[in-house]
């Protein structure tokens, strides 16, 4: 599997879903992936390319809203895009303090622009899917949601490759937050989560972390739990 992502890195998620799926269906054994030999991985963008990328997706009008929520999403959370693409109202907590995001056991607290983005999301008529809760209900499927490889498609229409999106943000989150709330926030395994801090220690010590300048005093944010 090493081998074949060498070549085609592109095809991450697609092969990460059919190895979950296998995985689910009881017909494939538990993996253990041989140790990369690159000190750092290929798979984030470098932090010039991250920012320019989060900064359009928060102000580019041009690109459908959809595709901007999902790289704002992906691009601060490390989450895929199977994640995202199956998110429902339940996992929003919209109030005067702001929204808020449930995506592990503890919600965080949005960054500007995506509360504004999401609720345009859902104020979006949607005649073919009355009764469904969640936030990007498909056209083609009745009451399912939109598939995870439309978002990979329509980011990379753009140029923008989802992985090096996803491990951008995870370097970010790992240089600034404990394995255990890292792994909330991201869905990541504590191996995992520990492997992305050794990385993110050696290389991306600096890396800008994207969090809100202010949370209400009840709730715990990524900036919170970063300093517990």
């Amino acid at each position: 599997m090493e081998s074949y992502l060498d070549r085609y890195p592109r095809n991450f998620e697609p092969l990460a879903v059919f190895l979950r799926w296998a995985s689910q269906r009881g017909i494939a054994e538990r993996i253990h992936p041989v140790p990369s030999p690159y000190a750092i991985p290929y798979t984030a963008y470098p932090i010039d390319t991250y920012r320019a990328w989060m900064h359009r997706f928060a102000t580019d009008e041009t690109i459908r809203l959809r595709t901007r929520i999902c790289g704002l999403l992906a691009g601060i959370s490390g989450r895929p895009s199977t994640t995202i693409a199956g998110l429902t109202t339940a996992s929003i907590i919209d109030d005067t303090d702001g929204m808020q995001l449930r995506l592990g056991a503890t919600p965080f607290q949005l960054p500007p622009p995506l509360p504004a983005l999401i609720r345009r999301q859902l104020a979006t008529p949607r005649r073919w899917d009355t009764e469904s809760t969640w936030i990007f209900p498909s056209k083609l499927r009745a009451g399912e949601h939109v598939h995870a490889s439309r978002f990979t498609t329509e980011l990379q229409h753009l140029n923008c490759g989802l992985v090096e999106l996803r491990g951008a943000a995870l370097l970010n989150l790992a240089a600034t937050m404990p394995v255990a709330p890292l792994c909330d926030l991201t869905g990541a395994s504590p191996n995992v989560a520990a492997r992305w801090q050794t990385v993110a220690a050696s290389a991306y010590a600096q890396y800008p972390a994207i969090r809100p300048r202010a949370e209400p005093d009840h709730s715990i944010s990524v900036r919170s739990r970063a300093n517990e």
